[in-house]
This record gives structure tokens, C-alpha cells and sequence, in this order.
């Protein structure tokens, strides 16, 4: 199948210098073409970075590529409605030391969702399809997706294409990169600079375009009508988030002052109707109890969504309460998640907290941050001590990092030997669910409180001071 291309006024897609220009503003029309010429030079691997991290130490409970994509979007804070981390921070992008906080947005969720369509793609057609580059057919979806919706429901005025019919446009730049600023716009200001939006459910949008994607690969005649059912499914699921914050936000002590704000913001991204919307306006003012909120069936990363912004709403000017640790427990059982993936979703909640802090209006309560850390501390001393033996074994059949390890005893390692240290000690984190959190980006800030948690003396204290 001939894939539908983007392109510009000379048929041609455009690289200028093999990149973007110096500063990249997304508020101008044309950064769709220049993002795209970016990532014509600098393409998508095939396979997510987080590939391999499992959620639960049992294999076959979740997708596996479902756990990927949590492992690889929740540094980004799309799972909490704060998208502030790039998914892929090791790569350099021209400029984007200088973006505001709305250019960001844009660049955030560009790469996060194109990076899943592709690795879907990849993970879906492997033995089943010659198709060596996904990037194009995954474009080709998006813009279906995004240019053939009003709001939730697919517009009337433009007739949704069959998936294997999607015509070649001159204008197809224009049409979705307007349909994907409307998108990304609409929401909230939660950042630190004011008067720059942005929609806080855009994880929602992510993952029912990839749920599109697959619905298309095994009945693309039925595009409309899985789209329509995709919609609907999408809105019921906004009001339940909302509903659960709300009820979560009432947990104890009634509903504070940010708790109110941050569903207020939530409520404003949701698209929902004008009578939905007043409903839940008077359900924040009057208060919600679990027992009346009905959660239907979900797909275990729309439920483990759920359970991540739960708990940014509970964490955002207190630490829990033992009311609200009840609340969370009942959740948890609510959602068909397991225990260990409510401690996992905490952990991974106050590590990106404390790695980006600074770019969070709502997290100005300085004594709850500091309470956060120590929580932090202690629960990576737990989870370290309940994994020791693992860890040892696994770095004992690390050959090179052992080695350099028992070197590092008795002579001074060099600055790329460290560097290797601490790449491979994330690489064992990263085979042990429990632990797996401090091998993502913001988690390796703490990597030295991690070996210094270690009850053995794994490292020379000028490593550790390094």
C-alpha cells in the first residue's frame, strides 16, 4: 500500500540544513513541514527505549507493548496531564533550550505520539508485512485521525476517506496542523509560565489514535464507524477520570483549594457537553464518594492513566492521609490493577515531581515536597532491600560492570569507565520491575541515594560524589 505522504509546495518534503530552524515557533503556520524534515533526517527506531521493562515481574499479564509505551511516556507527564518531559531527552533538538512552554507541548506529543504509531506498527506487522518504513503509513493514519474529527465525533463536513483511499493533498500540511494545534491548545495553564494552554487529556488522544491504528490493520472498511465507537468510549472515560479525581479530591478533609484547581483545568480539556460540564462543576463544589462512581471495562493502560492522575490529584498539596491510602486501595481493586502497581504508579508519580518541580505551578507547598522526598527515599530503601539478592546477582553476571566495580575498590575509575557504571547499573534497575522506575529519565537523578542505600559498599564514595 502506497503510503500517504505530507508534503510540500514542490511535491517534495523539505529538510532545511537536515533540521528545524534555530527556534522552532509553533504558533506560526508551516512547523508541521519543518518538524517532519527534522525526522526525515533523524528517524524513529522501530522499538520504543523502554522495550523490555516489564510492569509486573509475571509475563503475559499485560500487552508488552502497552507496558513499553507506559515506561516511555510517563517521564514525559502525559500520563498526568503535565506534558513537560521530552520522551526522548538524550536527543538533541535545535533550539528547543529556547521553546516556550506551548512550543514544548507541541514537540512533546508529536514525538511521544508518532514514536508509538510506529512501534505499534513495527510490533503489529512483524513477520506479517514487508513493510520496512512505518513512519509514512503512521503519518497517513494520524492525519486521517486528527483532520477527520469535530471534536469527538467525526465532522460532517468532510467525509472520512476509506484507509486504503487516502488521497495526496497539497493542503494536507495545513489540515493537520491546524486539527493538531486545536488539539494540543485547548486546556490548561498548570505550568509555571501563565497564558500558555495546552489539553491536559492529550494521553487520550495518543492512545485512541494507536487503538485506531490497530482497529484499521484488521478492518479498514470499517473506518467511521470504529472511529465513532473509539470517540464515544474516549469521552465516557474523560468524565470518569474527572469524577475520580473529584472523589479522590474529597477523600479527607474536603476538597482543598488546588485539588479544586487542578480538576477545574481537567474539566476545561474535556470537550464534554455543556450539561456534562455543569455536572461536574457541581459535583467538585459538592463533593463525590467512590461507591457512586460505575467503572466500566477499560484497556489496562487507559486504567493505569487513570490510576496515575488519581493519584497527581491526591499528592498535590498533602501527603496521604490514611483516609486517602484507603481510597487508593479501593482504586486499585476498582480498576482490576494489582497492589504492586499502586506503589509502583506512587514512586513513578514523586520521581517526576521532584524532577521537574520547578516547571509545576500547582506544586508550590514546599514542606509537601520535601515530605515527597523522603517518602521517596524510603520507598526506594524498601524496594532496594526486598530486590538485594537480584541486584547482586544480576550485577555479578554483568561481567564489565563487575569488573570495573571491583576495580573501583582499590583504583580510581576514569570518567568513561564511570559513565559505563552507571549505564549498566540502570540497565540492571531496568530488569526489575519494582525498581525499573529510577532506570527511566528523572529516575537516575537519585542513582547515587540508590547505591547508597546499598548495604555494601558497592562504590568508592568519590564515585559516589562524582
Amino acid at each position: 500500500m502506497e503510503g500517504w505522504r505530507l508534503l510540500g509546495d514542490s511535491g517534495e518534503p523539505r529538510v532545511a540544513g537536515g533540521g528545524w530552524p534555530a527556534h522552532m515557533n509553533f504558533e506560526k503556520s508551516g512547523w508541521l513541514q519543518r518538524y517532519l524534515g527534522y525526522r526525515a533526517t533523524h528517524p524513529f527506531a522501530n522499538e520504543l527505549p523502554s522495550t523490555g521493562v516489564r510492569v509486573l515481574e509475571d509475563t503475559g499479564i499485560h500487552h508488552e507493548l502497552d507496558e513499553a509505551i507506559y515506561y516511555f511516556l510517563q517521564p514525559t507527564g502525559l500520563l498526568y496531564g503535565f506534558p513537560i518531559g521530552l520522551p526522548f531527552p538524550d536527543q538533541e533538538y535545535p533550539g528547543a533550550a529556547y521553546m516556550g512552554v506551548t512550543e514544548r507541548v507541541h514537540l512533546i506529543f508529536l514525538d511521544s505520539l508518532f514514536a508509538c504509531l510506529v512501534a505499534d506498527r513495527h510490533y503489529l506487522l512483524a513477520g506479517l508485512a514487508d513493510e520496512a518504513e512505518h513512519f509514512q503509513p503512521a503519518l497517513q493514519l494520524a492525519a486521517a485521525y486528527f483532520t477527520h474529527r469535530d471534536g469527538d465525533r467525526p465532522a460532517a463536513r468532510v467525509a472520512l476517506p476509506r484507509w486504503v483511499s487516502l488521497p495526496g493533498r497539497r493542503d494536507a500540511n495545513a489540515l493537520l496542523e491546524r486539527a493538531l494545534r486545536e488539539r494540543i491548545g485547548m486546556g490548561t495553564e498548570l505550568l509555571r509560565l501563565p497564558g500558555n494552554y495546552y489539553n491536559s487529556f492529550l494521553f487520550l488522544d495518543l492512545y485512541y489514535a494507536m487503538a485506531w491504528q490497530r482497529r484499521m490493520l484488521v478492518d479498514p472498511d470499517a473506518a467511521e464507524e470504529h472511529q465513532r465507537e473509539l470517540a464515544r468510549r474516549q469521552r465516557t472515560q474523560r468524565e470518569l477520570l474527572i469524577r475520580l479525581m473529584i472523589a479522590a479530591a474529597a477523600a479527607s478533609e474536603g476538597i482543598g483549594r488546588a485539588e479544586q484547581r487542578l480538576i477545574a483545568w481537567f474539566i476545561r480539556s474535556s470537550s464534554l457537553p455543556a450539561d456534562r460540564v455543569a455536572a461536574l462543576r457541581a459535583a467538585l463544589a459538592q463533593g463525590l464518594v467512590l461507591d457512586g462512581i460505575e467503572i466500566p471495562q477499560m484497556p489496562w493502560l487507559v486504567r493505569r492513566f487513570m490510576l496515575d492522575a488519581v493519584l497527581m490529584t491526591i499528592l498535590v498539596d498533602r501527603d496521604l492521609s490514611p483516609e486517602e491510602e484507603t481510597f487508593l486501595k479501593e482504586v486499585v481493586e476498582m480498576l482490576e490493577l494489582w497492589n504492586e502497581e499502586l506503589s509502583q504508579s506512587q514512586l513513578a508519580l514523586e520521581v517526576f515531581i521532584l524532577h521537574q518541580e520547578a516547571q509545576l505551578r500547582i506544586f508550590q507547598d514546599r514542606p509537601a515536597l520535601l515530605n515527597v522526598s523522603d517518602h521517596l527515599r524510603m520507598g526506594a530503601q524498601v524496594a532496594i532491600r526486598r530486590n538485594l539478592h537480584r541486584i547482586v546477582q544480576e550485577i555479578r553476571e554483568t561481567q564489565e560492570l563487575y569488573s570495573l566495580l571491583m576495580k573501583s575498590t582499590h583504583t580510581p575509575l576514569s570518567g568513561e569507565e564511570k559513565r559505563k557504571v552507571r549505564q549498566q547499573l540502570l540497565d540492571v534497575l531496568k530488569t526489575i520491575p519494582a525498581l525499573a522506575i529510577f532506570a527511566l529519565p528523572g529516575g537516575s537523578l537519585i542513582l547515587p541515594v540508590l547505591i547508597r542505600l546499598l548495604p555494601f559498599n558497592l562504590l568508592p564514595s568519590s564515585f559516589e560524589g562524582d
